[in-house]
């Protein structure tokens, strides 16, 4: 896939963006607030399983939230040269 490729469907996926930031940051918020939850998960089902089910869940959510504000940004700023 080339730039151009990308760039072509840019505005079909800039609709997502606003939907993704807030996903992104509810995901985010709400691990956040289970935090403290997290050792004795991991007394009940293993460390490991625990700790890296919530790297795979933050990157997840770290990743929909940093696309949203990427394309959200890139939007606004082609917004802006468009004048």
């Amino acid at each position: 896939m080339t730039s151009t490729d990308r760039t072509a469907a840019e505005p079909n996926n800039a609709a997502w963006a606003p939907m993704a930031l807030l996903a992104g940051l509810f995901l985010l918020i709400a691990a956040f607030a289970r935090l403290d939850r997290m050792p004795g998960w991991a007394d009940d089902y293993g460390a490991i399983l625990v700790y890296l089910a919530f790297f795979l869940y933050m990157s997840i959510a770290g990743r929909l939230t940093w696309w949203g504000i990427d394309t959200t940004y890139a939007q606004v700023k082609a917004r802006r040269s468009g004048r």
